[in-house]
């Protein structure tokens, strides 16, 4: 019975609070949003590192809710480049730019969050910009130790140009296409 189940799942997180797999699985014994977001909560408070539950948390959030979790799911989890991408892509123009840019300052080894930079400004018709954060980019990670891999950002290229950015595609094959190749 799911009282049952519930029971068992209190009493294994008692003994083993900190393991995000039983605040999953508690998670999904419960059936109504209301309950599953109250397990979670506590889920937090008891390992508020945890990746995985913010995004469960998240994941059962209108956008609005949603973004004030985020905002503090990357204080807890400054190193998570996905947690930092799910709120830029929640915030207004600016406010974007502000969480890509904090975004950089806690992982200044990740592309991916130098490409959505690219292809925020390119959203804007900030056209001018995208070939500058790009080449900014590549310098930013070169200096912070990345070996830049021409098939790996050629891929992030090919990404671009499926969902329609264009502009960031063309400056990442602009910048990229002599990497790696013998004067």
């Amino acid at each position: 019975a799911p009282e049952q189940q519930r029971a068992v799942a209190a009493q294994a997180i008692n003994a083993c609070p900190n393991s995000v797999q039983l605040w999953i699985k508690a998670t999904e014994l419960e059936s109504d949003k209301k309950s599953k977001r109250t397990v979670l909560r506590k889920g937090l408070e008891t390992v508020p590192d945890s990746v995985r539950l913010w995004k469960a948390a998240v994941d059962l959030e209108e956008p609005s809710d949603a973004k004030i979790l985020l905002q503090r799911a990357v204080e807890c989890c400054p190193q998570s480049v996905e947690l930092w991408l799910a709120l830029a892509h929640l915030e207004s123009y600016t406010d974007a730019r502000n969480v890509l840019n904090r975004a950089r300052k806690a992982v200044p080894t990740d592309r991916s969050i130098w490409i959505t930079a690219a292809r925020l400004e390119e959203a804007v018709g900030k056209g001018p910009n995208v070939g500058n954060m790009i080449k900014l980019g590549v310098k930013s990670l070169r200096t912070n130790g990345v070996e830049i891999n021409r098939d790996e950002w050629i891929k992030e290229a090919e990404e671009a140009e499926r969902i329609g950015s264009i502009e960031t595609a063309q400056a990442i094959v602009r910048e990229i296409i002599g990497e790696g190749i013998e004067e």
